[in-house]
């Protein structure tokens, strides 16, 4: 089955028709705003990078993702909009696959204390670039297993990235480094596509968008349901030639992602089709989680 997807124009795809886009980021293992892989430590510095392949995705598309994903647009207003209601700048803010910080940037100008991690460090000197100010500080690490210095207001997991994680075991322990990295009254936002809108597909599909003039990319997508897998392949076509990028994602229903919360000493207290607070339905391209941690 063949599609027409329109050309990308906001952030990872929740909030578009349901394309390859979706459960993307940069990394070998793959991730959504950006990449997991190697241990971040919130020290304004660069970390040495994680192994070999793990920021595989991030190095082959770190010239083309702000293409794919610009920084501003509503989408991003609203998320800015969302966060400030649950914690308001200056809150300190961990954002985990951090990409080309399409996000973090802008919430830096917000006011609030930025670090990003991602596995990518080709991602990541993209965002310093991007980031004329300098207000972002960054680490190359893997959110698998997190670990940092710092405890942080709010940690937000955007576009996806959290299913980029294949494993429930991975999952869980992003999950606990989360909770060690929340401070006691801290938040945790998680920006997931809807299972449904891959899990429905029932044969293999292919989909084009158009990145430039003179540029194309055909996604095929296909979906092992009793895994919860998505596995996307990436083949851009323009003028460096071509060039295929596989990723992969597991999904989590929402009560496993509950009782995954749970077992990482979390609990979810808010759950939305997007940043505007819209009711879940079967029919949503993304769910927006609000996670803190437990009370005894």
């Amino acid at each position: 089955m063949t599609t027409d997807a329109p050309q990308q124009t906001a952030h990872r795809p929740s909030e578009h028709q349901p394309s390859a886009f979706v459960p993307g980021g940069p990394d070998g293992t793959t991730s959504g705003s950006g990449s997991p892989s190697a241990s971040g430590s919130p020290s304004g510095k660069d970390a040495a990078p994680g192994g070999e392949g793990s920021s595989a995705y991030g190095e082959s598309l770190a010239d083309i993702y702000d293409s794919l994903y610009p920084a501003t647009g509503p989408e991003v207003d609203s998320m800015i909009a969302f966060l400030q209601e649950l914690r308001p700048a200056p809150a300190s803010l961990l954002e985990l696959g951090v990409g080309t910080g399409r996000l973090a940037i802008p919430l830096a100008e917000h006011g609030y204390r930025v670090h990003g991690v991602d596995a990518s460090p080709a991602m990541l000197a993209k965002l310093h670039e991007n980031d004329s100010t300098g207000g972002v500080t960054t680490s190359v690490g893997d959110f698998s297993e997190l670990a940092v210095e710092e405890r942080y207001d709010l940690v937000l997991t955007a576009l996806n990235t959290f299913f980029m994680l294949p494993t429930q075991e991975q999952q869980i322990n992003c999950l606990r480094g989360i909770h060690d990295a929340l401070a006691d009254d801290g938040v945790a936002v998680f920006e997931t596509y809807n299972p449904q809108v891959y899990h429905r597909l029932t044969e293999a599909t292919t989909r084009v968008g158009h990145l430039a003039p003179d540029a194309l990319l055909l996604d095929t997508i296909q979906v092992n349901r009793s895994l919860q897998s998505v596995l996307v392949v990436h083949t851009i076509m323009g003028p460096r030639g071509l060039r295929k990028v596989p990723e992969v994602s597991r999904y989590a229903w929402p009560a496993e992602f509950d009782a995954m919360a749970r077992l990482a000493g979390l609990r979810v207290t808010g759950r939305w089709s997007d940043w505007d607070r819209g009711p879940v339905t079967d029919q949503a391209e993304k769910h927006v989680y609000v996670v803190e941690r437990q009370t005894v």
